[in-house]
């Protein structure tokens, strides 16, 4: 057996040491890798319906609308107030003792509104600055004509039901955009692989046709500036299917802020079944997309409860500043003695002493309030200009609804016609390629027939897209896209 000698120990332990070190090193730098996750079509609309920003700064109004209602409603509920106080006095007077008082209050409160306008007040005032004095007052105050009615009373109550109601069609809106969004923003990556797979098969026949002229070539049978042409063909493949790669890329990141997702996540897409997406869509007749148009429309249905809600709210209460103000008030009080005696005590309140009760009635006439006329008047020019855009604002929906129907007619038509042209094309590049084989033609008259089968199966691509888009926007157009992806409003 070989013994070891101290050099040969130290370097072997000066070895493992660094082997040692650098394994510490690598596992502190080195990070995992990220798993990649793979979203289907639907796995997409749900993490954007969950997830995506404007939704949820949507459901974020939606919560400070509902506080507000519940605050005006609270307006009209029973409240209560109480305000205590004690106090000590020291006086000091030359030639006499100092005097000290001590005494304390307590102010228990409680009011009403009531939806026609009347307030009603109770306060109770207790003090004790050596005798203990109680006292009771009620106030009620009613307007008799202006600020008279639940029309008027309630206006701030009402106006916030209609924001809070538009505040939840907000929510819808914004769900029905991001899922209409996702699905184009899908069918994009879908037309970008299609697009890709199509780049490959044409840079496949480029290649065999590069080859078949250079056997040409060979064997004598063509010319060697056939090449030229083949492989310029094969290049100009190539660079397109260069350019639908990164357009691919383009379209994933699209996709990832369409769902509202960090682009720097590791993401896949599963394959989508185009054939099985157009079924799940339901084409309405025209006349029944126009008017699901005017019910379902989000913009059309808010500017409906503005004009008949705060606009019209606005006038009647700018009419209401111009009446005269007549309030009729009554206040009664009980106790609030002074010293002791029958005025000091819980028995002041009911002694019959020290009580008072009154009734007012105060009338105030506005005598050419110009501000109030005018208010009135602009009133009246906002609701006539909310009318007209109101009628406008139809015939757009009506008239984009019309478009939109057509357009599905139109792109179901032209999809047909691309089916057929790229069958034939399909046909044609087959024979071309034959005829290359026996001569019958050159390398350019391919090019030719290449350009054009390339060409046919990009427009079928479109038009398949572009059908299924035009399908969306109509089921968008007629609010049905929550229903058809079976997505609910969450408030």
């Amino acid at each position: 057996m070989r013994k070891i000698s101290i050099w040969e120990f130290g370097r072997a332990f000066v070895f493992l040491g660094l082997m040692t070190t650098l394994t510490v090193v690598f596992a502190a730098t080195s990070k995992p890798t990220p798993k990649k996750i793979r979203l289907s079509l639907h796995d997409a609309i749900q993490l954007a319906v969950r997830d995506n920003p404007n939704v949820r700064q949507t459901q974020l109004s939606y919560l400070s609308e509902k506080f507000n209602l519940q605050v005006q409603q609270w307006a009209f509920h029973p409240h209560f107030s109480f305000q205590a106080s004690a106090t000590t006095t020291r006086n000091s007077v030359p030639l006499l003792p100092s005097v000290m008082t001590q005494g304390w209050s307590a102010q228990p409160g409680a009011s009403l509104l009531t939806p026609v306008g009347t307030q009603v007040t109770v306060t109770s005032i207790n003090q004790d600055n050596g005798d203990f004095n109680p006292g009771l007052s009620m106030q009620v105050v009613q307007p008799l004509m202006r600020g008279f009615g639940k029309a008027i009373v309630q206006t701030a109550l009402n106006n916030a039901r209609d924001s809070e109601m538009i505040s939840r069609l907000a929510i819808e809106s914004a769900l029905r955009n991001t899922v209409s969004a996702v699905v184009s923003a899908y069918l994009d990556i879908v037309a970008a692989e299609k697009a890709i797979q199509i780049d490959q098969d044409a840079v496949k026949r480029a290649e065999a046709a590069v080859h078949q002229t250079r056997l040409f070539i060979k064997a004598g049978h063509k010319a060697g500036n056939e090449l030229v042409t083949v492989k310029a063909n094969l290049a100009s493949a190539k660079t397109q299917l260069e350019n639908n790669k990164n357009n691919l890329l383009q379209m994933q990141y699209a996709l990832l802020a369409a769902i509202g997702l960090d682009p720097n996540l590791t993401v896949s897409f599963a394959s989508l079944d185009m054939d099985k997406l157009q079924q799940k869509y339901h084409m309405p007749t025209l006349e029944e997309t126009k008017a699901f148009v005017l019910e379902q429309d989000i913009q059309y249905q808010t500017d409906q409860i503005t004009l008949n809600g705060s606009s019209r709210r606005a006038l009647t209460s700018a009419e209401d500043n111009t009446r005269w103000q007549l309030n009729l008030s009554a206040s009664a009080s009980t106790g609030n003695g002074i010293g002791g005696g029958d005025n000091a005590g819980w028995n002041s309140l009911t002694n019959g002493i020290n009580q008072s009760q009154g009734v007012s009635l105060v009338l105030q006439v506005p005598i050419d309030d110009q501000a109030s006329k005018q208010a009135v008047q602009q009133a009246k020019i906002a609701i006539q200009q909310a009318e007209l855009a109101l009628k406008q604002e139809k015939w757009n929906k009506q008239t984009s609804a019309i478009n939109g129907w057509n357009s599905v007619i139109s792109a179901r038509n032209a999809l047909r016609f691309a089916r057929e042209s790229e069958k034939w094309q399909e046909k044609t590049y087959r024979v071309s390629y034959q005829k290359y084989l026996h001569g019958l033609i050159d390398s350019l008259e391919l090019q030719g027939a290449q350009t054009q089968l390339i060409m046919s199966q990009q427009i079928l691509l479109g038009a398949r897209v572009n059908y299924i888009k035009s399908l969306v926007n109509v089921d968008f157009l007629v609010g049905h896209t929550l229903k058809t992806w079976d997505v609910q409003v969450r408030l």
